[in-house]
């Protein structure tokens, strides 16, 4: 499934619909856009709240204290540099691309943007293959737009590149992800964008999420 960020709209509705259910929002308000989609995949595919849950490029550990909310227990997060601890979750210090965990051990694999930060897709794609249980799903989200937009190499947040996908760099990296066996539930076009509700850096763009899944 692909779906892209249409406008200020949907950030709102997102908004409100996470305060209805009592759920937390995100510090920058337009990744409840994200959270919300993330709650509803959950919830569609029935996952079960015992279900092993790995968040790839946990940074700040928001996802999984949203997961946490969700009612999630069985929770990990890896990233380069762990700052939180939590007793709610299991925390590993890693390159998301080559971890140490077991073949077909999660259920599920979310990672919120985080691969437009310098994640070599090919290692991304195929080390969430391997680490996810037959019929797991892979949820991502990243900044885009369906043009290219050109970053100054010097631009590094977080002390890492950065990068807002075009169009095509999106359809090569489903292409990866279905070489390394990945399929899309719903095999849809990418969306056309229609309005830039994200601002970074003097940059205008929008989001995309794809969810993914192991046969």
């Amino acid at each position: 499934m692909i779906q892209v960020l249409q406008n200020w709209q949907e950030v709102e509705t997102a908004t409100q619909a996470l305060e209805q259910s009592n759920l937390p929002t995100h510090i920058t308000i337009q990744k409840n856009w994200d959270q919300w989609l993330l709650a509803q995949l959950l919830e569609e595919n029935f996952v079960d709240r015992q279900s092993k849950i790995l968040d790839l490029g946990c940074g700040d550990c928001c996802t999984l204290e949203f997961l946490s909310a969700l009612g999630f227990h069985d929770l990990h997060g890896i990233d380069l540099n762990i700052k939180a601890e939590s007793s709610n979750y299991r925390l590993y210090q890693g390159n998301i691309t080559e971890t140490s965990f077991s073949d077909s051990s999660f259920d599920v694999a979310v990672s919120i943007s985080v691969i437009e930060h310098g994640v070599d897709l090919n290692g991304f794609f195929r080390e969430a293959y391997r680490i996810l249980k037959p019929g797991g799903l892979l949820f991502v989200t990243t900044d885009y737009w369906q043009d290219k937009i050109s970053i100054d190499i010097s631009i590094q947040p977080f002390g890492l590149s950065w990068t807002v996908f075009s169009g095509a760099e999106i359809e090569n990296a489903i292409g990866l992800a279905k070489t390394h066996g990945f399929v899309l539930p719903e095999n849809h076009r990418i969306p056309a964008c229609c309005d830039t509700p994200v601002s970074w850096y003097e940059k205008n763009y929008t989001f995309l999420a794809l969810t993914f899944q192991k046969p």
